[in-house]
């Protein structure tokens, strides 16, 4: 089996490291024969209405600063549009998803964008536009990244359908709130055992708020050897972390699209463990494919 995922070249400028790293992933996954890798369709800005604030919108679409750029990259045409073809990537995930059970998007997380700026190398919140364009179906984020998710936080709070919980090393301005639960673990200090405790409050949370749709924020940032690692997971660790969420949504016949997040080792290193979250994915949905962690 072959994961259905999305990726365009738009999405890595090669010219902003942040961003070219996705080529890398993009690359390795095809190489590898672990997904079938498709170019999602052109994203409708108009789409954002009502998401974010109007005025930063525009700001960002065409590039007045300082707002273009508070999400911490420069601006450019090039930030622009690789923003907005992973907000496509997004939308094609979502809806391949609800056919198959299972989809990906090869591209950054979103979680820091807060509703009247971008933040934390988010200019966008691709998390929250899969709440806020399917206002009848219940969208819970389970975000598994190094750092809170503040952003969708907020946009929690905003929005009914959307549920958001955070298990993260550095906290990054989450904290909880309505729809919204925030976890912190130091799994270097605190064990393993605790960073699953807290993936079954997740658990408990889905089965309490029964989602029609689940976005898994895959972080490679809690990796032990990532520079901003604070959780300090190791490769075996963040496969059990995988698989662990991608049976929750199998076992509950719930849709899950999920996307690779942070990640500030070396781009051939981050593909690597991006792999591994893709085989957690071959492994649940087809569980004699022998795929294993690397």
């Amino acid at each position: 089996m072959r994961i259905p995922a999305f990726f365009h070249p738009d999405y890595a400028p090669a010219d902003i490291p942040l961003l070219a790293r996705l080529e890398t992933t993009a690359a390795k996954l095809e190489r590898l024969r672990l997904v079938d890798l498709m170019r999602p369709a052109p994203f409708d800005p108009a789409r954002l209405a009502g998401l974010h604030d109007a005025r930063y919108v525009q700001a960002f679409l065409h590039g007045d600063e300082p707002m273009a750029s508070r999400q911490g990259i420069r601006w450019s045409p090039q930030v622009r549009d690789a923003a907005l073809a992973m907000l496509g990537g997004q939308l094609a995930a979502a809806e391949t998803a609800r056919r198959t059970g299972i989809a990906m998007n090869v591209a950054r997380g979103f979680h820091h964008a807060l509703p009247d700026a971008g933040s934390g190398f988010c200019p966008l919140n691709g998390l929250a536009l899969l709440a806020h364009v399917a206002p009848a179906q219940r969208v819970m984020v389970i975000d598994c990244d190094e750092h809170g998710g503040n952003g969708t936080e907020e946009f929690a709070a905003r929005l009914p359908n959307l549920y958001n919980v955070s298990i993260f090393g550095t906290r990054f301005g989450c904290r909880g709130g309505e729809r919204s639960w925030a976890m912190q673990v130091r799994a270097r200090e605190e064990g393993f055992g605790r960073y699953l405790d807290a993936l079954r409050e997740a658990e408990a949370l889905i089965d309490a708020h029964r989602p029609d749709l689940l976005v898994y924020q895959a972080g490679a940032d809690c990796h032990e050897n990532d520079p901003k690692s604070q959780v300090g997971l190791t490769t075996a660790q963040m496969f059990a972390r995988d698989l662990d969420v991608f049976r929750m949504a199998r076992d509950r016949a719930i849709p899950i699209v999920f996307v690779v997040a942070g990640g500030y080792q070396d781009a051939d290193r981050v593909a690597r463990l991006n792999a591994n979250t893709v085989r957690a994915a071959r492994r649940v949905w087809q569980p004699r494919s022998g795929a294993d962690h690397t």
